[in-house]
C-alpha cells in the first residue's frame, strides 16, 4: 500500500460543514461555509425563480419566457402576455398560483397551439387546479404541437395518473420530456382504501395502459413524485414500467410518500432494480427514498434485496446504528457511489457499525467498497466518528471525493486528526 501523507484539519463551526477533497496526492478536510447547497436535498427538474406579479410583466417584455404568476383565471391571456414577441422565439411558458382549472388550462394550449412554438422547451404549470381527463387530452395535444418540449412540471396538481392516460395514446416514443415533475398530485387510489371497486380500478390501470405512458417517453431522465398519493399497486407498477423501458433513467423522486407503513411495496420496487445479468454495467440511477419512515426495518429491505444502483438518499429515515451495519454488508456489492443518510441520528454506534468489514477485505488491493460521495449531516456525530472515519480511509475502506458533515454540534471546533 502506497504511504499516505496528510493532515485533516477540520474547522467544525455550528454553521459549517466540512467536504473531502481527493486528489491524488493528498487528502485533506476543507470547511465550507452553510450556505453551500446540502446534498440531502432533493434535486430539482428546472430552476423555478419566484417572480412577482410586475417583475413578470417586465420580464415578458423582454425574455424568451411567458410567465403568469399569481394572476386570476380570467386574467390569463397568451396573446396579452406574448406581446410583440415573436412565438417562434419563446422557450418557457410558466403559469404558476394562478387558480387555473382544467377548461382554463384547455383554453390556454388551444391558444398555444395556434403559434409554431419550434424553440419551447419547458412548460411549468405548477401549483394550479388542473386535473381530469380533460387536462391530460390538453397536455397530450400540446405535447404533440410542440415535440421540442423536454421539461415538464404539473407538480401541485389535481391530477391522478389515469387523467395522463391520453399521452399513451399518442404513440411510443412521441414525446421529447426528460424530466417530469408529478409531486403532491393524487396519482392514484389512496393506499388506505381497500374497497373491492378501488381495487378493481387499480388494476385496470396497471394492466392496460401504464406501460404505454411510459413507452411514450423514452427519453425520461429524471420523475419526481414526492408527496404524491397513489396506491402500492400503482406506484410498483409505475417504477417497474420505468426502469424496464427507460434505459436513460436517472433519478427517481420517493420523498414523503410514507413507504415506512408499506414495507412490501419497498420490497417491489427494490426487486425492480436487481440486474438480471450481472455481467451488465450497474445503471447510473439516483433513487431518492428521503423522509419515508423506512426505519430499520425498510433499510433491512434495501440491503437484502440484491438492488443495484449508483446513487441512494436515505435522509431523514429513523435508521439506528442497525441499520447502518446492514448498509456496510450491502455496499460491497451495491454498486453504489454515493450514498446519502443525513439527519439520521445514529450518532457514533452508527459510524462504527457502518464502517465494519468483513474479514475478506484486503486494503492493500482495493476498497472495501466504491463510495465517492458521504452525506452525514445531522447525525448526532462527535469527534469520535471523525476519528474512526480517518483511520477507515486510512485502511482504504472507500475511496471517497466528498464527505459532508454539517450540523453536527457535538464535534469540538477547531478539532484537527492527523491521518
Amino acid at each position: 500500500m502506497n504511504a499516505i501523507a496528510a493532515t485533516i484539519a477540520v474547522d467544525i463551526a455550528r454553521t459549517q460543514s466540512a467536504v473531502l477533497f481527493k486528489s491524488p496526492s493528498s487528502t485533506s478536510f476543507t470547511s465550507t461555509s452553510s450556505s453551500d447547497k446540502d446534498a440531502s436535498t432533493t434535486p430539482t427538474l428546472f430552476e423555478q425563480a419566484s417572480v412577482d406579479t410586475d417583475d413578470a410583466k417586465a420580464l415578458n417584455t423582454h425574455s424568451r419566457e411567458i410567465t403568469m404568476v399569481d394572476l386570476s383565471p380570467e386574467e390569463l391571456d397568451i396573446v396579452q402576455a406574448l406581446g410583440d414577441r415573436a412565438p417562434e422565439s419563446i422557450e418557457c411558458v410558466r403559469i404558476n398560483r394562478c387558480r387555473m382549472n382544467c377548461e382554463t388550462f384547455q383554453l390556454l394550449v388551444d391558444a398555444l397551439c395556434k403559434y409554431e412554438l419550434p424553440c419551447l422547451h419547458t412548460v411549468d404549470i405548477s401549483q394550479n387546479r388542473v386535473g381530469g381527463a380533460q387536462a391530460g387530452a390538453a397536455l397530450a395535444k400540446l405535447l404533440t404541437h410542440a415535440p421540442t418540449i423536454r421539461f415538464l412540471s404539473l407538480g401541485w396538481n389535481q391530477l391522478s395518473l389515469v387523467d395522463l392516460k391520453a399521452l399513451a395514446a399518442t404513440g411510443s416514443g412521441t414525446c421529447s420530456i426528460q424530466c417530469l415533475d408529478l409531486r403532491a398530485n393524487p396519482l392514484g387510489t389512496s393506499h388506505k382504501l381497500s374497497s373491492k371497486k378501488a381495487k378493481k380500478h387499480t388494476e385496470s390501470v396497471d394492466n392496460i395502459w401504464v406501460s404505454a405512458l411510459v413507452a411514450a417517453m423514452p427519453n425520461l431522465t429524471h420523475v419526481q413524485m414526492a408527496q404524491a398519493t397513489i396506491d402500492d399497486s400503482s406506484l410498483v407498477c409505475l417504477l417497474h414500467a420505468l426502469m424496464a423501458k427507460v434505459s436513460c433513467l436517472e433519478y427517481i423522486g420517493l420523498e414523503w410518500l410514507g413507504l415506512g407503513s408499506r414495507l412490501a411495496t419497498v420490497r417491489s420496487i427494490m426487486s425492480g432494480l436487481v440486474p438480471a445479468d450481472l455481467a451488465v454495467p450497474v445503471r447510473s440511477l439516483h433513487l431518492n427514498l428521503a423522509a419515508n419512515n423506512l426505519g430499520d426495518g425498510g433499510v433491512k429491505i434495501i440491503a437484502e434485496s440484491g438492488a443495484m444502483l449508483t446513487s441512494l438518499t436515505l435522509a431523514c429515515n429513523f435508521i439506528t446504528e442497525r441499520g447502518t451495519g446492514m448498509l456496510a454488508k450491502w455496499l460491497p456489492s451495491s454498486g453504489l457511489l454515493a450514498l446519502e443518510l443525513s439527519d439520521n441520528y445514529f450518532g457514533d454506534q452508527g459510524i462504527a457499525s457502518l464502517l465494519v468489514t468483513d474479514g475478506r477485505h484486503q486494503s492493500a488491493y482495493s476498497p472495501y467498497n466504491q463510495l465517492t460521495s458521504l452525506g452525514l449531516n445531522s447525525c448526532c456525530l462527535t469527534d469520535t466518528s471523525l476519528r474512526m472515519l480517518t483511520d477507515a480511509l486510512t485502511y482504504n475502506w472507500a475511496p471517497l471525493a466528498s464527505l459532508r458533515i454539517l450540523r453536527n454540534n457535538r464535534m469540538s471546533p477547531g478539532a484537527k486528526v492527523a491521518l
